[in-house]
């Protein structure tokens, strides 16, 4: 058996004769297959989940997180399967072990967040990117990661920087205007929240644009005045937590709109409005509707 050579001058050169001018056997070639070095698969089991960590940590809408971390969590799938499927080096086996744990427990934090925002528990990009930061997931992939590198290993995973949890809720001092638009009118609506559920902000719009808003703390009353004559819808958010920043409660986040407009004067009085935030069962109950933080106009 002979094997082509490469074409020198014209003449095709022939490799592989064994022995002088008898017709001994010819030699043949053995072939061996390469195994991948463990940097280069975790690299390429880990850049998925990387490139979607980072898209997480990016999101400036709760859509864009929702869709990030849905994508995080199939990658995480993956990695997980191709991480149980390679043997790992003796020296990188027990950090391998520990981030298979690790990116487990990530995924379930993560869609179990998911459906935290979905249902309103909780109600921002940056409380939902802190709360993800913060799970004992994220802590748990950091510190395989350091594993890694202390075996040898810089794996293409990097922990997102993330905002950090606050220490406590926030909120404002009872009758805060949190937009200050009533004012140049003769007209006063009072907000009654002494038996309501929450903290809230009342908020009157027209065309859509908040006109005027004011923080309603639980078991209290406040006023805005200074509304000018005219019709106004009405809107109250309740919730946990206030980010001064994005005009928004950051946990247990509720929207609501009075379905009717509201003019000013009151036709009947001739004066204002009093609105009672106390929940009322069944009939009774001027009617609402729901809304979202994207719906309803920012304070």
């Amino acid at each position: 058996m002979f094997r082509s050579g490469p074409v020198v001058g014209g003449v095709l050169l022939l490799a592989g004769c064994s022995g002088g001018g008898g017709g001994g056997g010819g030699g043949t070639a053995a072939t061996s297959a390469t195994a991948t070095p463990y940097g280069t698969t975790l690299d390429q089991v880990l850049a998925p989940v990387n490139t979607g960590l980072g898209k997480a940590a990016a999101a400036t809408t709760t859509f864009e997180l929702d869709t990030a971390l849905a994508g995080v969590e199939s990658n995480i799938g993956r990695a997980v399967r191709n991480l149980n499927a390679v043997t790992a080096p003796a020296g990188a086996d027990p950090a391998r072990t520990d981030l298979v744990n690790g990116l487990t427990a990530l995924a379930s934090e993560s869609s179990a967040l998911r459906g935290d925002v979905l249902n309103h528990k909780v109600c921002t990009v940056g409380a939902a990117q802190a709360s993800l930061g913060a799970g004992p997931g994220m802590a748990a992939v950091s510190a395989a990661l350091a594993e890694l590198t202390a075996a040898g290993y810089q794996p293409a995973l990097v922990v997102p920087q993330l905002p950090k949890p606050h220490p406590q809720a926030r909120a404002l001092e009872n009758g805060t205007p949190v937009r200050d638009g009533g004012k140049g009118g003769k007209r006063a609506l009072k907000v009654v929240n002494d038996n309501g559920p929450a903290d809230a902000v009342f908020t009157i719009a027209q065309d859509g644009k908040a006109v005027a808003s004011v923080y309603a703390a639980k078991g209290k009353s406040t006023t805005i005045e200074g509304i000018k004559d005219g019709a106004y819808d009405v809107y109250v958010a309740t919730g946990a937590d206030w980010d001064s920043d994005v005009k928004q409660f950051t946990q247990d986040c509720r929207y609501v709109k009075f379905r009717e407009k509201y003019a000013f004067p009151n036709p009947e009085t001739g004066t204002g409005w009093v609105f009672d935030l106390t929940p009322v069962r069944g009939e009774g109950g001027a009617p609402i509707e729901g809304q979202t933080a994207n719906s309803a106009p920012q304070p």
